[in-house]
């Protein structure tokens, strides 16, 4: 129903089967988005947002960091979370999964907003009427 706003929280809460590919939930989301704008949803009813936290954490890593923590390889999610961005997706990740993971602030990707903690963020949307997917 394009008179709908729709409202979708993608939780990332997990991280893809191998470093090599892209976070299925990831995937979900610009699925997801690609549907709305195919069905005529105008993009100011697409109020879609994804948080990454515990094994997820590490997408959000900038090239040069990922492929430190993984073997060499370089970060398959980092052209998909751009492309969201773009598409005024909002990117989340948890602060204490931050802090957990020793992760410095320059290592993230800027489109990515850091949170106080991902708990607080899934607790807030749902609140303010997102649906969340995913956990």
């Amino acid at each position: 129903d394009a008179k709908t706003e729709y409202k979708v929280l993608f939780d990332v809460g997990k991280a893809a089967a191998t470093p090599s590919e892209v976070n299925p939930m990831l995937q979900a989301a610009a699925r997801y988005l690609n549907t709305l704008a195919h069905v005529g949803v105008p993009p100011g009813h697409r109020k879609l947002a994804v948080i990454f936290h515990q094994g997820g954490t590490n997408a959000i890593l900038k090239n040069d960091e990922y492929k430190k923590r993984n073997d060499g390889k370089d970060n398959p999610n980092i052209a998909l979370m751009q492309a969201l961005a773009k598409a005024g997706v909002e990117l989340h990740v948890c602060g204490q999964a931050v802090l957990g993971a020793k992760i410095n602030q320059q290592d993230i990707q800027p489109e990515v907003a850091v949170d106080l903690w991902a708990l607080t963020t899934i607790i807030n949307m749902e609140l303010r009427g997102y649906v969340r997917i995913g956990g």
